[in-house]
């Protein structure tokens, strides 16, 4: 998948563009709707499939105090758009001279002339231009003046319920993972940097990945069955080659640890039938199930004993999950 940072160094090729426009976040179940409608129209064709959206979410520079905070990482949903098939994606950087711009002018300059676009997809909430001044319904005017086809994919539900970014957040910070997985096809993920922690884990025969978390948005705290696959040293996106890297089922703590008063907060996940040194290495841990809030334990070896069940639990958990792919 090629990523291009700007349309404006964007270079005209023999092959036309299909866009899907929207920010992604999460590239949940409606945004693979679009997705795969983009994709198959691209291919019947002979189009190039491809993503238009921003970097920074346009919250993040016009309202930073109530901005929410994204379900992904960059490197994450570029990876989620790549298995999905996209063939492109344009990253456009989003400021507060290009939020001036409004919606026929952002129509015209970059979607008409510079990228030259043979069809356009959206959502049916889709909103662009100067303060959202532009709709769907505007878009659909813009599309039959040029002769661009436009595809507007309708709302998705998952278990009667509307799939949108909002509602993953909200279910993310009430630690219902399981249900989030209904909602993205895939867990929710937090990916980082494994780095030295206290050892206390160690100290108790149990060894776990202390994560210095990239992600925004955070379950709430307890301990989680997860799975958890192994990267790299470097901060760049998986090969594809590291795609097919190791992966462990995992159990996972989010919170304070409670039984060591002054730890501070942590992401801490022991891999399962692992063996060696993750410190350095670039982590990605999948949740699967919430299995209980965090305890205040008398000693370590009261707590030691409900960590192996958490594990033994955990273990169960991953090996009815096998229907559920790593996300990315």
């Amino acid at each position: 998948m090629k990523v291009i940072r700007g349309s404006g160094t964007w270079k005209k090729k023999k092959t036309p563009l299909g866009i899907a426009l929207g920010n992604f976040d999460g590239v949940h179940l409606g945004h693979q709707a679009i997705l795969k409608n983009l994709i198959e129209t691209c291919k019947k064709n002979g189009w190039t499939s491809a993503v238009y959206t921003f970097d920074p979410h346009p919250t993040k520079i016009l309202a930073p105090k109530t901005a929410p905070l994204l379900i992904q990482t960059l490197e994450q949903k570029l990876e989620a758009l790549e298995i999905m098939g996209v063939e492109t994606v344009i990253l456009e950087k989003f400021d507060h001279r290009f939020s001036k711009w409004g919606p026929r002018k952002f129509f015209d300059d970059i979607l008409v002339k510079r990228l030259k676009a043979k069809a356009l997809w959206t959502g049916y909430d889709f909103t662009f231009g100067f303060k959202r001044g532009g709709s769907v319904e505007l878009l659909k005017s813009l599309c039959q003046k040029k002769g661009v086809p436009l595809y507007v994919t309708r709302a998705q539900f998952a278990k009667e319920t509307l799939v949108s970014s909002t509602q993953i957040r909200q279910l993310i910070a009430q630690g219902k993972v399981r249900l989030v997985r209904d909602f993205l096809g895939r867990p929710f993920s937090l990916t980082g940097r494994v780095v030295k922690g206290m050892g206390l884990g160690g100290q108790m025969g149990i060894h776990t990945a202390n994560l210095e978390v990239e992600n925004e948005l955070l379950p709430k705290t307890g301990i989680y069955a997860t799975r958890t696959r192994i990267g790299t040293t470097d901060h760049g996106p998986w090969t594809k080659d590291q795609k097919k890297k190791m992966e462990y089922p995992s159990a996972t703590s989010v919170g304070f640890n409670p039984t060591f008063p002054g730890k501070g907060f942590s992401v801490e996940t022991h891999l399962i039938g692992f063996e060696g040194n993750l410190v350095g290495k670039k982590i990605e841990v999948a949740f699967l199930e919430w299995m209980r809030d965090e305890l205040t334990f008398p000693n370590a070896e009261t707590l030691a004993m409900q960590i192996q069940k958490d594990i033994a639990e955990a273990k169960k958990i991953n090996e009815a999950s096998r229907d559920y792919r790593q996300a990315g």
